[in-house]
């Protein structure tokens, strides 16, 4: 799956895109220092992750494989924000996942030149951990989905009626109830499906309702291959048997030595094991972060990240940023659109964070033209959810004084409209007149921030 991913990725503009189209790159807290190659830099890198996903999927150089794949994933990860998809995330972990897990032991290369090391058996906990991996976006998943906006059947009342194009299913996407069925659909099928997958009776059942829900959302939404992930993975809740059963006959027969006779190494099996636990521990706190701040996390984006709050909010926005000479008082407008990439804009302008972490890019660029002592302010204008619009935050707030951190970001106007029965539609160069703004004449409306795949 990741092959075919980059090949996609290497026949479009997709790295040109997002590593030289822009001298800036948002970053997670935490991996500032994580810093992109130049484009043929990042080329090649993911030619090693190609080489290194050929490797996994043969079963050659298995472990150095899955290291090196690991690494260059998440690398690449974590050297734009901008490229976060909950998918992405996803895969560095499986990818961490596999480093640990010995999926070399049959079916593979390596159990050919080496059949010492070759076993049909593998410790339980490999298919348990995967398992708990799989379930993580559906658990959740549901549990962001319990919260008014998605109860109220949004976003999907903004995003379902912009799909009845689409054949076959278009006229019923027309129907007024649907995104209301869709999202109770939705919240209920992430809820469920792992216990109706844990339970034999139930689970073709369940991974029918699996493979419905992520085909829907490959269709309607462009999701990249998230979908397809899902459905390949959550196979792995059937009987372990199910690939030997499907080719019929094992590559390795069943009269080898079990597990348990193999290569132990007790000081490097107690060593995973706390990683093991470690990493169950993490992915079962982390992702709950956003009920510790303040407020609604879909209009701070706090905690939102790293949680599998998917697609459970709309943002349209409207942004314009500022920078003033402390010297002569004199205030000129930031190009922004000649600074940054569309998909940039986009992701700063949903979030705070990284709009004050842009501001010292920004800063930079207005110090190199003549500007001193410069400070750097910003109208952003947001409607969530197809609510009236508000300011994120005040427009009168020099950005480069704010400090980027885990805490709560006090300076971050609370949300107070409320759902409306019919989305907000006015467009957004008209806010800040509705808002009682006064802004300069010019005005750089902020498209609406969609699902969206690889740029064409």
């Amino acid at each position: 799956m990741l092959l075919v991913h980059l090949l996609l990725i290497l026949s479009s503009n997709w790295i040109e895109y997002y590593f030289t189209g822009s001298q800036y790159h948002l970053k997670f807290y935490g991996f500032e220092w994580v810093q992109a190659l130049d484009g043929p830099g990042m080329r090649r890198i993911h030619l090693l992750m190609g080489v290194a996903a050929i490797g996994v999927g043969l079963g050659l150089c298995y472990r150095f494989c899955a290291f090196m794949l690991f690494c260059s994933f998440t690398y690449i990860f974590l050297s734009e924000a901008a490229l976060y998809q909950n998918h992405y995330y996803f895969t560095c972990l499986i990818a961490f996942l596999l480093v640990l897990i010995p999926a070399h032991r049959s079916f593979s290369v390596d159990a050919l030149l080496f059949p010492r090391r070759a076993s049909p058996f593998v410790p339980n906990w490999c298919r348990w951990i995967l398992m708990f991996i799989v379930a993580l976006p559906y658990v959740f998943g549901g549990i962001a989905k319990c919260e008014g906006d998605w109860l109220q059947a949004m976003p999907l009342r903004i995003w379902i009626p912009q799909k009845t194009h689409l054949p076959i299913i278009g006229p019923l996407l027309a129907e007024r109830w649907m995104p209301w069925v869709l999202s109770y659909a939705g919240l209920l099928l992430d809820l469920a499906i792992v216990p109706l997958l844990l339970w034999h009776r139930t689970r073709w059942i369940a991974y029918l309702a699996g493979v419905t829900f992520h085909v829907l959302n490959s269709v309607m939404f462009r999701i990249d291959i998230f979908p397809w992930m899902m459905i390949l993975l959550t196979t792995i809740y059937f009987p372990d048997t199910w690939p030997r059963d499907l080719f019929r006959r094992p590559l390795i027969k069943d009269t080898q030595a079990p597990i348990s006779a193999i290569h132990r190494q007790p000081l490097v099996q107690s060593l995973v094991a706390c990683v093991v636990a470690a990493f169950v521990v993490w992915q079962l706190i982390f992702p709950l972060r956003h009920f510790a701040y303040p407020g609604s996390s879909n209009w701070t984006e706090e905690g939102q990240n790293f949680a599998w709050r998917m697609m459970i909010h709309h943002k349209d926005l409207f942004m314009r940023f500022y920078a003033t000479d402390g010297s002569t008082g004199k205030t000129v407008e930031i190009p922004i659109a000649r600074l940054l990439t569309q998909r940039q804009l986009l992701d700063i302008g949903k979030s705070p964070e990284q709009i004050a972490a842009a501001a010292h890019f920004f800063a930079e660029a207005a110090t190199r033209v003549g500007l001193k002592n410069v400070e750097i302010r910003a109208v952003v204008i947001v409607s969530l959810n197809g609510r009236k619009p508000q300011l994120l935050f005040d427009p009168d707030l020099n950005l480069l004084t704010v400090e980027r951190s885990m805490r709560h970001q006090a300076w971050i106007y609370p949300l107070t409209e409320p759902l409306l029965e019919e989305p907000w539609n006015v467009p957004s160069p008209q806010w800040p007149k509705i808002l009682g703004l006064e802004l300069p004449d010019a005005s750089l409306p902020v498209k609406s921030k969609r699902p969206h795949g690889l740029p064409r």
